[in-house]
């Protein structure tokens, strides 16, 4: 005969699989199962536990258990639309916002004013960069409204190096190049193409110039998908180092890439990086909330001035974001977010002519960057496309007409023609 453990146990595993409980459903309480099985409280939390366990429920402090998944889910993923996707993030994210407004009253009707951001979220965020090779104490994290609040932040307070230039890789993130043009802070570019970043200028950049910091994208960077080999990022760390500059490492797509493909901040072992990583892009863009792991001396100046321009962080987010990722839920949907971005990719992959892809190029999901060949006619494909995407936007100035994006529904066999491939 079962155990009443073991027959609890049985139950609910049953339940979930055949769809009686499904993913975010609450169970019963301790004490409704102690009395349905006739069993003591202790019996019922020890089941619960193995249950938590096998990532069959988890746990919302002061409400009780929710269904997570199936633990067999991961093993027999469905292909899923990037809607799908969507739908999946949104119902826990729901689930966790939801959970957050119950009996955390204190938030809604008090002032928290912690500029580091919510304990439990920092917390959770330093699990979260561990598992990511990101290792950093507790008090060296700080939660801002987006990674655009941290730029900006950046951009406008003092280093310890009282130096005063910013240095951008061209291409780079349009919003970085149009936040130091919009308030006219001095600046320098360096080229990143391709052929990769050319460090011996680099080097003379960070010796001659007087540069507070390089903003820089080490992997997958946007536009061009580009990532430092190993050797170039130790480079880059050891050039930071010896010439007193400092190195902000956006990391947005961090979730894309392979775990062995380590950080900056991983390399950095002279407080020299300044490690940023936004939720809107695994998640979705609504989704204003970005952290950071500051160097100790930039810590103090960081959230005195971001004390001037936000009170406090939503704090109702950042609750239902450390509930989001303590749950296994940021995990599971990563998973399933690259799964869809490595099926598009694949996909798209096999729409494109090969002779295309034998230019040096970059393939995401539903675009494709291309270096344009030396000899193409400018003029002739600003008349043959309808809006030609040149990456203007990715330079600060003087965009060297040199890349290409093309869309999904591009007509690839035309594109051939117009380059004479």
């Amino acid at each position: 005969m079962a155990s009443k453990y073991q027959e609890i146990l049985t139950t609910i595993v049953q339940k979930i699989e055949t769809g009686e409980l499904r993913r975010g459903d609450r169970l019963p309480s301790i004490r409704q199962l102690s009395s349905e099985f006739n069993c003591s409280k202790d019996t019922v939390q020890k089941a619960l536990s193995e249950l938590k366990y096998q990532k069959y429920i988890y746990p919302v402090p002061k409400s009780g258990y929710y269904v997570f998944e199936d633990s067999h889910e991961e093993e027999t993923l469905p292909e899923l639309s990037l809607s799908a996707y969507n739908n999946i993030a949104f119902e826990d994210f729901r689930n966790c916002m939801n959970e957050t407004l119950i009996g955390r009253e204190n938030y809604l009707f008090n002032y928290y004013h912690q500029q580091e951001g919510l304990e439990e979220l920092t917390k959770s965020l330093q699990t979260l960069f561990l598992d990511q090779a990101i290792y950093s104490k507790k008090e060296n994290i700080a939660v801002t409204s987006g990674t655009q609040q941290a730029l900006y932040i950046l951009s406008q307070m003092n280093f310890p190096n009282q130096k005063k230039t910013i240095l951008l890789e061209q291409p780079t993130y349009h919003r970085m190049n149009a936040l130091v043009k919009s308030q006219n802070l001095p600046y320098l570019t360096i080229n990143r193409g391709f052929e990769g970043l050319d460090f011996d200028y680099l080097e003379k950049l960070f010796q001659q110039k007087t540069i507070k910091f390089f903003y820089t994208i080490p992997r997958l960077s946007n536009p061009l998908g580009l990532s430092y080999s190993l050797k170039e990022k130790q480079t880059l760390v050891d050039l930071a180092h010896k010439y007193d500059v400092y190195i902000v490492e956006d990391d947005y797509m961090a979730d894309f890439d392979k775990t062995s493909n380590l950080s900056l901040h991983y390399l950095d072992t002279n407080d020299r990086i300044i490690y940023l990583k936004s939720f809107s892009t695994t998640l979705f863009p609504a989704l204003r909330l970005g952290s950071l792991v500051l160097p100790k001396k930039l810590l103090k100046s960081f959230l005195a001035y971001k004390s001037l321009i936000d009170y406090d962080t939503n704090l109702i987010m950042q609750k239902a974001l450390s509930l989001y990722i303590d749950n296994g839920m940021f995990a599971k949907n990563k998973k399933h977010l690259r799964q869809i971005h490595e099926q598009k990719t694949a996909e798209l992959k096999k729409e494109i002519p090969s002779a295309l892809l034998k230019l040096p190029h970059h393939l995401f999901q539903d675009s494709l960057v291309i270096q344009l060949p030396l000899k193409t006619q400018l003029s002739l494909l600003r008349h043959r496309l309808k809006t030609p995407d040149f990456l203007e936007k990715n330079y600060i100035k003087n965009c060297p007409y040199q890349f290409l994006q093309l869309k999904k529904d591009s007509n690839w066999q035309d594109m051939m023609k117009l380059l004479k491939l």
